[in-house]
């Protein structure tokens, strides 16, 4: 699967997109807390900017709907052991190591870590079970979003196995549906509930919208409005509205928050899936040529490594200058790239590879 994300133009440079956003906001935690005393003027800027980590997750997910939708499409027949195989050597060794060396640092003493928030961390459970409240809780807190993409692994395969290409439609039709309605029930609910939800119900449309982009891509580029609209220069004003709407988030006042949860996150997936197919449409353009560069590429493809280790670094606990947090992330997240990501994919070709373990995955 490794292999297959270079094939498709533009993921990676999506990617680094995503990930920069996410620690511009986390960014934004660390400056807030250093300045907001000092100058009030930039409260509301730096609580804005960490909004935009909200469309970077937003991001992730469509990209991960999109792409495993066409990897799984790929195959005449779906392979859930070799899918689950495959998924399981790609995330779960730099994961789990991240988790080690957290393990560690709360029995040296370093952190305070409880066991409830780590076993959520450690179930892919997060989103469901874990006490911000907790000490030292901002070490696990990203590990949200992991909980609803494995969610996602766990649920989606299975039910396109078992419903069949010709009626996953309606499924993800009903997703898109239903998702908005939760999000509707939870403010109705608590109207003070912030609009950044982490439930995998009140968020699995980012992903559904990837899957549709998926299935319907090749029928939507034979139509010739969507072709026309591919061609244009149109789509470069989605990423700004999805902008928008994610930063108009931390202005409440300024919108109906009911109405909001039910279209104006739907219209912020929207704008990302249609910029999306863009980018991989029109990658040899101005635009397809820097994200695919191989500089900015890179970004893309060692994102894993900097989304686990960039939330550590950036903690309060860690009083270093900024610049020298953002070098040092770069730094452990290159490590844990070549030392951990590349030698897990590199077992599972080995693996693959093996008599014994190609005929348990044929099944």
């Amino acid at each position: 699967m490794e292999h297959n994300n270079r094939e498709i133009p533009s993921l990676d440079g999506l990617r680094a997109i995503s990930i920069i956003l996410m620690i511009i906001s986390h960014v934004s935690v660390d400056l807030y807390r250093t300045y907001s005393a000092s100058f009030t003027s930039l409260e509301s800027i730096i609580q804005t900017l960490f909004l935009v980590g909200n469309l970077g997750v937003f991001t992730f997910f469509i990209i991960s709907g999109f792409l495993i939708t066409s990897l799984l499409l790929r195959e005449e027949r779906i392979n859930l052991r070799k899918f689950y195989f495959r998924r399981t050597m790609r995330i779960f060794l730099p994961y789990y190591f991240y988790l080690l060396v957290m393990v560690g640092l709360t029995v040296g003493g370093v952190l305070k870590i409880t066991s409830y928030n780590f076993l959520a961390a450690f179930t892919y459970t997060k989103n469901y079970f874990f006490d911000e409240t907790a000490p030292d809780a901002w070490f696990l807190a990203h590990t949200w979003t992991l909980s609803v993409e494995e969610q996602f692994y766990l649920l989606f395969p299975g039910i396109l196995f078992l419903v069949g290409r010709k009626h996953i439609l309606k499924v993800l039709g009903f997703v898109l549906l239903c998702c908005p309605l939760f999000r509707l029930i939870y403010v109705i609910q608590n109207p003070e509930i912030p609009v950044e939800f982490g439930r995998f119900e009140a968020v699995a449309d980012s992903l559904a919208f990837g899957c549709f982009l998926a299935i319907l891509r090749e029928r939507l580029h034979q139509q010739k409005w969507y072709a026309s609209l591919m061609r244009s220069n149109l789509l470069l004003v989605a990423p700004f509205v999805a902008l928008f709407i994610s930063t108009w988030a931390h202005y409440p006042k300024y919108y109906n928050k009911m109405l909001f949860v039910l279209i104006a996150i739907t219209i912020e997936n929207i704008c990302v899936t249609l910029f999306l197919d863009w980018v991989v449409t029109n990658h040899d353009g101005k635009l397809g040529r820097l994200l695919n560069a191989r500089a900015f590429a890179f970004v893309g493809i060692i994102s894993y490594s900097l989304y686990l280790w960039q939330q550590p670094i950036l903690s309060p606990n860690v009083q270093l200058p900024i610049i020298l947090k953002v070098l040092l992330i770069l730094l452990i997240s290159l490590a844990s790239y070549y030392l951990i990501e590349k030698p897990s994919l590199r077992l599972r070709s080995y693996l693959e590879k093996k008599e014994s373990i190609a005929r348990f995955l044929k099944g």
